[in-house]
């Protein structure tokens, strides 16, 4: 079983490296869309599940303490970029203003000389 999940951990590990450089330019480009943000959410996420089958597959193995290691960082590495993604995704789809603002008077509050100011501008007209 161990040759099994060896080069599928390797694979991840040459992925990941070159997705964290990546990953976090992409996310903020200004240009990025909404439909972009969240198919590169899906595609992290599809890593993350992949990935959970190799740590499956660790889990099934009697391996050196340095592939586990390897294997629990890269995990993290993969919840890292799977949050980022999520929480881009997440603060592109909500509104600008929160519901409970909207309808609210966000005028500037009156001076206690600005009634006189209108007042002074009506008469001079």
């Amino acid at each position: 079983m161990e040759k099994d999940w060896i080069p599928r951990l390797k694979g991840h590990a040459g992925l990941l490296e070159k997705l964290v450089r990546e990953v976090p330019k992409a996310l903020n480009r200004t240009s990025l869309t909404l439909d972009q943000a969240a198919r590169l959410q899906a595609v992290i996420e599809k890593g993350v599940r992949d990935f959970d089958e190799v740590l499956q597959l660790a889990d099934q193995t009697d391996v050196d303490e340095k592939y586990r290691e390897t294997a629990d960082s890269l995990a993290r590495t993969w919840q890292h970029l799977c949050d980022e993604a999520e929480d881009k995704v997440r603060s592109m789809s909500e509104p600008d203003e929160p519901a409970e603002h909207i309808g609210e008077d966000h005028s500037a509050p009156l001076n206690d000389n600005d009634e006189e100011d209108r007042a002074d501008t009506d008469r001079k007209q």
